[in-house]
């Protein structure tokens, strides 16, 4: 699928105004990298169920700074100024000189207007990740690196969003609300007695006794204590001389089937 900027303007205006509905001043200003990063998730939770199909057709590609495309990012400016977007420059605290740039726009009709237009798929995890990560990079840039595409990939490699399809059959938490609309008046007043009686059930119980660990109140330092330390030291090998190390690692790390195990999404 070709790049399609409008999509990507929907995207970029939707996070923007997301983030526009928080109560603090602060919490309501995106940089760049929060911007590209919360786009990339969009097209990340849109491939899952669309055989690896994105929703901007942006090609993204393994930077530095996590996902990155830079077709994405020449889109940012011309998307908030549709929305009247304020923008401001400010003092960067990272590497990238993009992040002392600032955009907001706080506008509830725009917001809803926008939303609509976005599939169910993508308003969901949206709603969720800016909700959880907001301003903070480190946090989003830890969740982005460890999705799928970004773990099967290495430095300025295309990223591959086919793997979230498979990634959509594990057993992450996904966020499907309860719609209570679809349900009769009969079956919502059993499941609020249900609900009610688990409820009464677990207050009900007692909390069971917690067992701690004895406290060693004089502990032995003797000759037996002296021959496991020394045991272990010997172990541990000889100890490494003061002053700066370098390490390097072979370029295949990238590949390993390590970075593409564990709990990942």
């Amino acid at each position: 699928m070709p790049f399609d900027p409008s999509h990507a303007d929907l995207l970029l205006q939707y996070v923007l105004l997301l983030a526009g509905a928080k109560d603090k001043q602060i919490d309501r200003q995106l940089g760049p990298t929060h911007l590209i990063k919360y786009v990339y998730l969009a097209d990340l939770a849109f491939a899952r169920r669309n055989r690896g199909t994105t929703f901007t057709g942006a090609p993204w590609q393994f930077d530095k700074f996590g996902p990155w495309s830079q077709e994405l990012r020449e889109r940012i400016e011309p998307a908030f100024l549709v929305i009247g977007a304020e923008k401001k420059i400010s003092p960067s605290k990272y590497e990238d000189k993009d992040d002392g740039m600032r955009w907001s726009a706080r506008n509830e009709r725009l917001l809803q207007e926008r939303e609509w237009k976005l599939p169910a798929d993508i308003t969901l995890y949206l709603k969720r990740y800016v909700d959880r990560f907001g301003q903070d990079v480190p946090s989003l840039l830890d969740h982005v690196y460890s999705t799928k595409p970004m773990l099967s990939a290495a430095p300025n490699e295309h990223l591959d969003f086919s793997l979230a399809v498979e990634a959509a059959s594990s057993a992450e938490s996904e966020p499907r609300p309860l719609i209570m609309d679809q349900l009769s008046e009969k079956k919502k007043k059993k499941l609020k007695e249900k609900m009610h009686a688990l409820q009464e059930k677990h207050k009900s119980r007692k909390p069971k006794a917690l067992r701690l660990v004895p406290l060693v109140k004089n502990p032995r330092y003797d000759a037996i204590y002296a021959a496991g330390i020394a045991w272990l030291d010997d172990l541990a090998g000889q100890p490494l001389t003061p002053g700066e190390k370098s390490a390097e690692f072979s370029n295949e790390v990238w590949q390993s089937s390590t970075r593409k195990g564990g709990d990942v999404s």
